[in-house]
């Protein structure tokens, strides 16, 4: 039975500024089909394409949400695999057919929404409805936090969009978790080299100072504060 509704929109972006998209509909096809593929196999069902974006349904919010982290990571291989053609990205977006506001299956009102949602995420986001990420059995399980308001025309309420990380160095401090101090592994080296730096500077300032002024006056000073 379909529960969610998954839609994608592909991005050629140039590998130098002012680049021209070198992108036959034969490239094109093969990101259509990759697209597809995955999602089959994920349990996706293909139900709409639209002129700029196709959906898929699915049954429950766990495969769409694999199916999504799966495609993203393919266009992420092909891109590192070829640097000569146009970066391909893509801008995803799943949502619920149960509204959350009015707890109703709103089958076309999701058709839409679901675009409308894909339009807005940047290249290569992934964005969940709200009705999505509350169906999600356990939140703190998946990289993904709170993003933006959109507003849609038509829409009593201002939509919250969810953005579903898969490379943990897009993820920033603490934003995940419940402990705001907690740190993040992936920027651990750039916080080590900063405190090597500063240490540094602080050891050659008082070296500086010992051969200036002589040690024992250094040490005395230290004496003092400590006992102070």
């Amino acid at each position: 039975m379909t529960q969610f509704l998954s839609a994608f929109q592909l991005h050629e972006i140039p590998r130098e500024e002012g680049g021209a998209i070198l992108a036959s509909q034969s490239a094109q096809d093969i990101l259509l089909q990759l697209i597809a593929k995955t999602s089959l196999e994920h349990g996706g069902k293909l139900v709409q394409v639209a002129e700029d974006y196709g959906v898929y349904s699915y049954g429950n919010i766990a495969m769409a949400i694999e199916a999504g982290i799966s495609i993203q990571k393919q266009l992420d291989g092909r891109n590192d695999q070829n640097h000569l053609a146009p970066i391909e990205l893509a801008a995803m977006g799943i949502v619920s057919l149960v509204n959350p506001f009015t707890g109703l299956v709103e089958q076309e009102r999701s058709l839409e929404l679901v675009g409308f949602l894909a339009k807005a995420a940047s290249a290569g986001e992934l964005y969940l409805s709200e009705g999505a990420y509350n169906a999600v059995p356990n939140p703190e399980s998946l990289s993904c936090r709170f993003v933006r308001q959109l507003i849609r025309t038509g829409e009593t309420w201002a939509l919250n969009a969810y953005e579903v990380f898969w490379v943990p160095t897009e993820v920033e401090l603490g934003k995940l978790d419940k402990d705001p101090n907690e740190v993040d592994q992936d920027i651990q080296p750039i916080r080590s080299f900063g405190l090597k730096l500063f240490f540094s500077i602080l050891f050659l300032f008082f070296a500086v100072l010992m051969l200036t002024i002589g040690w024992q006056p250094v040490w005395a000073f230290f004496i003092k504060i400590v006992y102070k």
